[in-house]
C-alpha cells in the first residue's frame, strides 16, 4: 500500500497524492507526526494545509467550482468538437461528457470522479489528524491560549464536515428521491484502517449536523472573543492581513498572519452558514431552522456601532466592480489557490479546445426577469462572430492597476451573501408567503443592481423555484453551486436527463464494503 508523509503536506504545502486505498494516509514516520504536533505551530500548520488540499484542482482549485460541477450543471455552452489530442486521436473533452452525465464515457471523466472521492477523503483523513491530536497540548502551549486551541479543532471539524457534505451531495441522491440505501461512510478516524460502514443520507446529515454545531460554538467564541476579533470579519479587514493592535475596549488581535485572513477560513459566519446550507439542502421542517441561521449571518455585526460585515457593492462604487471580479463585500469565505489565473488560462481562449463559454445567454441573461443593469454581465464578455461567445470573467485577471487585484486573483469563492439571502426566501416559500419569499430575492437583485420595482409574479411554489433558479444561474456561475440547486428539488437540468444523473458512480477499486 501507499503511505503518505503528513508532515511533508503540512509544512512544505505540498497536496497529498492519490492513494491506492483510498484512505490509506497513515505517516510513514510516527515519530516525525509527534514532533509536529509538539508545539501548537505544527496544528496551524497543518490546517493550512487542509485549506490549501481543498484548494487542489480535484477539489474546489477546480472541479468542485468552475470545472466538472459547473459543466455538469450545464453552466457552459460545450460542443463534441471541443476535444483533448493525445496521440493525435481525437476525443470529447471529459467536460462535454459531465454536460451529458456520461460518467463511465471514458479514462479521463471516470479518474477525474476517482480522484474527487480521493482527494476528498484524504483532506478528511488530515482534519481527523488535527482533531484527535489538539487536546494534547495545553491550553498554555498555544499562543491565543484556549480560544485558539477551539478554533483550531473547530475549523477542523467544520472541514471535515464541509467535505462530507460535499461528497454526500455528489455520491448520494437528495432527500427529495426518498433514498433507502446506504452510500458513503463518514470518518473520524486517523489513520484509518478499514471497516468503516457507509451510511444513508439521513444518517450521514446528522453526523454534518453534529460536528458543524460543535465547530460553531468553539469557532464564534473566538471571532466573537471581542472587538478587535470581530474586526478582523470586516468587510475590508477579512481578506486582508490587517492587524487591529488594539481597541476602545483595550482588546487586541496577535500581529501574526495565522490568525488574519479570516475570510481564506471557515469562521463564525461561514460555519454558521454551512449549516445554513445543510439544513436547506436536508429540507421539510429543518427549513426552519436554515432560516435561522442564514439570518444570523445577514445580521452579523463587526463593529460597536453595529455596522453589518456582509453587504453587496453599493452602485459600483469607484468602479470597484470593474476590478473586483469575486465581490469580495458580500463574500463570506473562500480559498486561495495561487495558480487559478494560470491554470485556467486555457478554458478562457475562444479559440481553445478546452473553452468554457456560457450556455443559455439569451435565456438567462436577455429573458427571465434579466435586467440590463445587472453588475454581474460586468463578470462576462461576449466575442461577437458566427456564432457569439459568452466568455465568463471571473477567473481571469482584470486589466487593472487596483491594489485589489493582486489580492483577489487567487481566490476560489464558497459561500457569500446571496446564498443566505436565497435560503431565506426559500423557507418563507415554503410557508407560502411568497411576498416574503420574493422579497429576499429582490435583495440579491437590488444589491446586484437589478430593478427593485419589477414584480416576480411568484404565487405558488412553481413559480418560486423557477425565479430562484434563475438567480441561481445569473449568480453562482463558475462557482458550483448551479447543480446542487437542481438536484435539491429534483429539477431537471436538460431534457431527457434521468434522476440517476444527479449521482456520481463510486469509483471501481474504492469499494470499502
Amino acid at each position: 500500500m501507499k503511505k503518505v508523509n503528513i508532515l511533508i503536506l503540512v509544512t512544505c504545502g505540498l497536496l497529498l497524492s492519490a492513494c491506492t486505498d483510498w484512505l490509506d494516509v497513515s505517516p510513514e514516520d510516527t515519530v516525525e507526526e509527534e514532533d509536529l504536533f509538539k508545539e501548537a505551530t505544527g496544528f496551524q500548520n497543518a490546517l493550512n494545509g487542509v485549506y490549501q488540499q481543498m484548494a487542489s484542482t480535484s477539489l474546489y482549485g477546480r472541479e468542485l467550482t468552475f470545472g466538472l460541477i459547473d459543466a455538469m450543471g450545464q453552466v457552459y455552452r460545450i460542443y463534441g468538437e471541443n476535444k483533448t489530442w493525445s496521440s493525435c486521436i481525437s476525443q470529447y473533452h471529459y467536460y462535454y461528457h459531465g454536460t451529458k452525465f456520461a460518467y463511465d464515457a471514458n479514462k479521463d471523466i471516470k479518474n477525474a470522479i476517482e480522484s474527487i472521492w480521493a482527494k476528498g477523503y484524504n483532506t478528511i483523513a488530515n482534519c481527523n489528524n488535527i482533531i484527535n491530536h489538539v487536546d494534547d497540548l495545553k491550553t498554555e502551549d498555544f499562543r491565543g491560549g484556549e480560544v485558539e486551541r477551539q478554533m483550531i479543532k473547530g475549523e477542523a471539524l467544520a472541514a471535515r464536515a464541509l467535505m462530507h457534505f460535499d461528497l454526500l451531495r455528489l455520491f448520494a441522491p437528495a432527500l427529495v428521491s426518498n433514498p433507502t440505501s446506504i452510500y458513503i461512510p463518514y470518518v473520524t478516524e486517523f489513520p484509518y484502517y478499514g471497516g468503516q460502514v457507509a451510511l444513508s443520507v439521513e444518517e450521514t446529515l446528522k453526523k454534518i449536523e453534529a460536528d458543524l454545531l460543535m465547530a460553531k460554538g468553539m469557532i464564534m467564541a473566538y471571532d466573537t472573543l471581542d472587538l478587535a476579533h470581530r474586526k478582523a470579519l470586516g468587510a475590508q479587514y477579512r481578506f486582508d492581513s490587517y492587524a487591529l493592535s488594539s481597541s476602545e475596549d483595550g482588546s487586541k488581535v496577535i500581529s501574526l498572519p495565522f490568525y488574519h485572513y479570516r475570510g481564506y477560513r471557515i469562521n463564525a459566519m461561514a460555519v454558521t452558514g454551512l449549516l445554513a446550507r445543510v439544513y436547506s439542502y436536508w429540507g421539510g421542517e429543518k427549513l426552519a431552522i436554515a432560516a435561522k441561521n442564514a439570518q444570523e449571518v445577514v445580521d452579523f455585526k463587526w463593529t460597536r456601532e453595529g455596522d453589518l460585515a456582509l453587504n453587496y457593492t453599493e452602485n459600483g462604487w469607484d468602479g470597484r466592480l470593474d476590478y473586483d471580479r469575486k465581490c469580495t463585500q458580500d463574500l463570506i469565505f473562500c480559498l486561495s489557490y495561487p495558480l487559478l489565473q494560470q491554470d485556467y488560462s486555457d478554458y478562457s481562449l475562444s479559440t481553445s479546445n478546452s473553452c468554457l463559454s456560457l450556455a443559455k445567454y439569451d435565456e438567462v441573461w436577455n429573458y427571465d426577469l434579466a435586467d440590463g443593469g445587472d453588475f454581474r454581465l460586468k463578470f462576462i464578455k461576449t466575442i461577437d462572430g458566427f456564432y457569439p461567445v459568452s466568455m465568463p470573467l471571473k477567473n481571469i485577471r482584470p486589466n487593472s492597476d487596483k491594489e485589489l487585484v493582486s489580492q483577489i486573483e487567487d481566490m476560489v469563492p464558497m459561500m457569500r451573501l446571496s446564498e443566505m439571502h436565497f435560503i431565506l426566501a426559500e423557507y418563507y416559500a415554503s410557508i407560502k408567503n411568497f411576498e416574503q419569499a420574493a422579497y429576499y430575492l429582490k435583495q440579491v437583485r437590488e444589491g446586484r443592481n437589478c430593478k427593485g420595482d419589477v414584480s416576480l409574479g411568484i404565487v405558488d411554489m412553481a413559480t418560486f423555484k423557477a425565479r430562484l433558479l434563475g438567480e441561481v444561474r445569473r449568480e453562482f456561475f463558475q462557482e458550483g453551486q448551479t447543480f446542487f440547486y437542481y438536484k435539491k428539488y429534483g429539477e431537471s437540468l436538460r431534457s431527457g436527463m434521468k434522476p440517476e444523473s444527479f449521482v456520481f458512480p463510486k469509483p471501481d477499486s474504492e469499494n470499502i464494503n
